[in-house]
């Protein structure tokens, strides 16, 4: 059974005892309520207060705060026709708190359009304040206000009615005006030819690379003239494959597979500590330099293609990663060799997508990428690369029909 994130009191009056949740998670607000509950025994009797007090799960209230709002919706989402794994129900009701924190609504009814637009204004301000892009904290905010909305979805309206609790969205009309939709725009030829010939490097170590800065953060500190073979094994998992960073961090050498005609394929599926997302998976072709880039890295006995075996803790707002160490090594590099992308890494995924997109067709880059709409793929990932006649390997051949 889940703990309760609620204070519970116990209280004894005239030879009898119980134990009430106080629905209140501050100690000053449970001792308030212990006393109100300690006077309502003495005015209406041990049996109706309890009647009062005790908490039913089964019972919602008209007014909720934000935070049983969401516990609501973590049970209802699991009726869902197609219910939203697990990691999405985590974003959504984080963004929804983060918002909820902006707008300084502690209960549903505080959440309206009005408070929605002041909390939008201090988010951003908080970011001016920190110096971080305008449009960096727009593009974000606008995020947080769509996953915090999806908690108001017509579906789960209506699952929230059935459960007794009827509600509106304060989401309507609350889209971030002025938050356009970047097209990818291809890294230059010349980044990305350096960095497959310095790749190797990054591999086996660069004799010729600075010592890390000390000036700079822990996390930063990179030494390249060490050996970084997981960083190696994600750059072409993510640039020579399209992988999203979960899906290259839990990568199995089990997911690879050959065909009669010689033709290597990775299937992204579900393994016992990885689900794709949409739950669906996906088939892609893997180019002969990408195997043979991969071969070399590759650990006898070990399942994983990136062997790093760190594993960061989960939190409740972020994923598990075996290969954290390796992402930030790579991150680090790509800087070095000129990206200059905020996310370096989903950088060379949305590269993958843009050549296929090119070269081939939206279509094509859609399923391979894995993305539930083409719309998705083209406003987001499809850039013009330029070079029909290339993959991001240098070399290929149209997959089949």
């Amino acid at each position: 059974m889940a703990r309760s994130p609620y204070l519970h009191v116990r209280i004894m009056v005239g030879g009898k005892r119980r134990q009430f949740s106080t629905c209140e998670k501050s100690k000053r607000a449970a001792e308030a309520k212990a006393r109100a509950i300690i006077a309502d025994i003495r005015s209406r009797g041990f049996e109706q207060a309890v009647a009062l007090h005790t908490r039913k799960d089964d019972v919602v209230e008209a007014n909720p705060t934000i935070e049983q709002l969401c516990e609501q919706y973590v049970k209802v989402a699991k009726s869902f026709e197609v219910p939203p794994s697990d990691s999405s129900i985590r974003v959504y009701t984080n963004n929804l708190k983060l918002i909820a924190g902006y707008c300084g609504a502690k209960r549903l009814d505080r959440l309206t359009p009005a408070t929605i637009d002041l909390g939008k204004r201090k988010y951003l301000a908080y970011s001016a304040s920190v110096k971080r892009s305008p449009d960096a904290a727009r593009t974000t905010l606008a995020s947080i206000i769509r996953n915090a909305a999806a908690i108001f979805s017509k579906q789960s309206l209506t699952a929230f009615r059935a459960n007794g609790l009827t509600i509106a969205n304060p989401f309507v009309d609350s889209r971030l005006k002025g938050v356009r939709i970047k097209t990818y725009s291809p890294l230059p030829r010349q980044v990305l030819e350096t960095i497959w010939e310095k790749s190797p490097l990054l591999r086996d170590g660069d004799p010729g690379a600075p010592p890390p800065d000390q000036t700079l953060p822990q996390k930063k500190r990179i030494d390249f003239r060490l050996p970084h073979p997981d960083a190696y094994a994600i750059l072409f998992l993510e640039l020579g494959l399209g992988l999203r960073r979960n899906e290259a961090d839990k990568a199995e050498w089990a997911w690879c597979s050959q065909n009669r005609d010689g033709r290597r394929f990775l299937e992204v599926r579900t393994t016992d500590i990885f689900t794709p997302k949409s739950k669906l998976s996906r088939t892609i072709p893997i180019a002969e330099d990408v195997w043979q880039a991969l071969e070399t890295v590759r650990t006898e006995g070990d399942k994983f293609i990136v062997t790093t075996q760190v594993i960061r803790k989960r939190t409740s707002s972020r994923a598990s990663y075996r290969c954290d160490s390796g992402h930030r090594a790579l991150v680090e590099w790509l800087r070095v060799m000129g990206v200059k992308s905020e996310k370096p890494c989903h950088a060379l995924r949305k590269e993958f997508g843009s050549y296929v997109a090119t070269s081939f067709s939206l279509f094509h880059a859609q399923k391979l990428l894995g993305h539930s709409s083409p719309s998705v793929t083209s406003d987001y990932y499809a850039g013009l690369t330029g070079l029909p006649d290339l993959n991001p390997m240098g070399k290929a051949t149209r997959p089949e029909e």
